[in-house]
């Protein structure tokens, strides 16, 4: 296979890199126009670094991994499909509606592969989920909630929060880069969502341009209702807390606990360890894959959130040498995600609070 080349080196970056240079040895170079930060690239991982995009698409590459900060990721998309390059981008696919409805438009005759990422559908527990709603365990599902927070300074520890996209909306940062994530799940689970409404708050004092709190409800196209909580404000925590009430049982996770809860009419708790989902121990053969990858910076476990990368860039370059199909995530879909997610913007920003007047208690 020719050369791929990962635009961007930031945390995702660097994760990309990783495992790509474990996957592919050699064929692997970098874009990254802040020079310190190119140089380190080059010196960990043994690969070419370019500061100019014309200079690393001078080498020809014929692969395009895109981990820049979301507003950004529509450009390089465009760049790499007038290339009629394989491409694979981190979430959103590209930004707005518009971009992501000319993806779809070309996609049916486009050449190459479009690996939209869909990391969480690797996730173990991520995944009993949807094994358990799709089989039926708890019935049809009638609510929905899913609470996510994680500190914004500690996001990246050894980097001021002020310095990097994460701290600016305009670049799709302010915690919104998750709502894709966790929305592209939520619909892997319970089907397309219908309609919403949104409050997107500024609370803290966080140094940040947007809102540091998201709170939606939900109304899926099945008659679910549902409400996603994201911030980041919540400190010291492992971040998601989920409740799925369905016409035959309720399932929980809380995400600091290795197992799942459901609850019905016949057994008021039955706890499922993540080793049910159907590809554990995959995931944990990655993991072992993934300490190996980088060259010992991740502590050896059975399972580490980290397998869940390599595994979907693995996939994504098995579909390239047309060993499969690309199967984690379709255009349409990311299209459906990215028209959820901007209409959440728009609704969140143009909401008026209507206040409770006082009453009277007789």
């Amino acid at each position: 296979m020719s050369s791929i080349l990962v635009v961007g080196t930031g945390s995702m970056g660097r994760r990309r890199v990783r495992d790509l240079t474990y996957l592919r040895p050699k064929q692997v170079a970098v874009f990254e126009p802040n020079t310190e930060r190119c140089e380190q690239i080059q010196t960990q991982f043994g690969v070419d670094g370019h500061t100019m995009i014309e200079d690393a698409l001078a080498t020809d590459p014929k692969v395009m991994v895109i981990s820049v900060p979301p507003a950004l990721h529509e450009q390089y998309v465009q760049l790499a499909m007038s290339r009629e390059m394989h491409v694979f981008s981190e979430l959103p696919f590209v930004w707005s509606r518009d971009g992501m409805r000319k993806v779809v438009e070309t996609s049916g005759d486009y050449p190459a592969t479009l690996g939209i990422s869909a990391t969480l559908r690797y996730y173990p527990p991520f995944e009993l989920i949807h094994s358990l709603i799709h089989d039926g365990r708890i019935g049809k599902p009638f609510y929905f909630e899913l609470n996510l927070g994680h500190y914004l300074p500690h996001w990246h520890p050894n980097e001021d929060y002020r310095r990097f996209y994460a701290s600016d909306a305009r670049q799709g940062g302010a915690g919104l880069d998750m709502l894709p994530h966790e929305l592209a799940a939520v619909q892997w689970w319970l089907g397309p969502i219908k309609s919403v409404v949104a409050r997107l708050s500024k609370v803290s004092d966080l140094e940040i341009n947007g809102p540091d709190c998201h709170d939606i409800l939900l109304t899926f196209a099945s008659g679910c209702r549902g409400y996603f909580h994201n911030d980041v404000l919540e400190m010291h925590t492992r971040g998601r807390r989920i409740h799925i009430v369905g016409s035959q049982g309720t399932l929980r996770w809380i995400q600091d606990e290795p197992f799942l809860r459901i609850s019905t009419e016949k057994e008021k708790e039955t706890r499922l360890e993540f080793s049910e989902a159907k590809s554990w121990q995959t995931a944990v053969d990655a993991t072992q894959r993934v300490v190996e990858a980088g060259r010992g910076s991740i502590a050896a476990c059975e399972f580490s959130y980290e397998s869940n990368y390599l595994r979907e860039m693995e996939h994504f370059l098995g579909a390239v040498e047309g060993k499969h199909a690309y199967t984690a995530a379709t255009p349409a879909e990311e299209l459906h995600t990215v028209s959820v997610v901007q209409t959440i913007l728009e609704t969140g920003q143009c909401q008026t609070e209507q206040p409770i007047e006082a009453g009277v208690c007789v």
